[in-house]
């Protein structure tokens, strides 16, 4: 009888055990692509602040060039600092976009955990479907045993009857 119950208990531990598991892998997966979402808008982001910057920088090289061209020394210095303020700007933009691109490799690591993922979820199921012939054998067994115990109490009356009428 103890094997038979120990089975039963490791059965049913392992069933709740599988489905914790289940709603916590959920849970990450909705995690994942909420960070993917938000690494993709820091990423337009990024790009479309580098595309401003490229236009500022041109607009002040051709206000430079205008100023030289018509000798003003003041407006001069002045297009130049902002020209130095907008090359300050792409690169410091230019540096994010790269940290978010770093941030791009990791979505490929995302993407493996998935895929890692979707593996164990499929092996999950192949234990559950296991689990489940596991419980019907064992309640197959259950009842075998309960005939059994049936057989063996009417054979024991038999035989006491048969040592009785002897």
């Amino acid at each position: 009888m103890k094997p038979l119950t120990t089975m039963a208990t490791a059965a049913v531990i392992l069933a709740l055990g599988y489905g914790a598991a289940d709603a916590q892998n959920g849970r990450a997966i909705r995690q994942d692509q909420q960070d993917v979402r938000q690494d993709r808008r820091e990423l337009h982001r990024d790009t479309r602040d580098i595309r401003q910057d490229r236009r500022e920088l041109a607009g002040d090289r051709r206000e430079l060039s205008q100023d030289i061209k018509a000798g003003r020394a003041d407006e001069v210095k002045q297009d130049r600092a902002e020209i130095r303020g907008d090359r300050r700007d792409l690169n410091r933009d230019r540096r994010d976009l790269r940290n978010d691109q770093a941030v791009r490799r990791g979505h490929q690591d995302v993407r493996q955990d998935r895929r890692e993922l979707a593996r164990d979820n499929r092996d999950i199921r192949q234990d559950r479907r296991e689990l489940a012939g596991d419980r019907r054998e064992l309640r197959e067994d259950l009842r075998d045993r309960r005939d059994d115990r049936r057989d063996l109490r009417q054979d024991q009356r038999e035989l006491a009857r048969d040592e009785r009428s002897r």
